[in-house]
């Protein structure tokens, strides 16, 4: 079983890791499951996990794009790349 550690915190970019461990930790259960029910269920669980760290992940690029965009706006004399 994966271990997450309980000094994550709740910034974002520590969110993301701590759902990728907790994907880690059902995909072993699902390995290590002795029914094809339970494996179903914990490669759910996984996928689900997965599917939250690749959201937030997303989201939080989108806001630094947002925020690069309204700083160039906010400040002309930075040409853009």
């Amino acid at each position: 079983m994966v271990d997450v550690p309980q000094y994550l915190t709740s910034l974002p970019i520590e969110r993301i890791a701590k759902y990728r461990l907790m994907a880690a930790n059902a995909r072993e259960r699902a390995l290590n499951s002795t029914t094809p029910e339970a494996t179903e269920i914990h490669m759910a669980v996984a996928t689900a996990w997965e599917a939250m760290a690749v959201e937030l992940q997303h989201t939080e690029e989108l806001k630094q794009r947002l925020l690069e965009q309204s700083s160039k706006s906010t400040n002309p004399s930075v040409p853009d790349p």
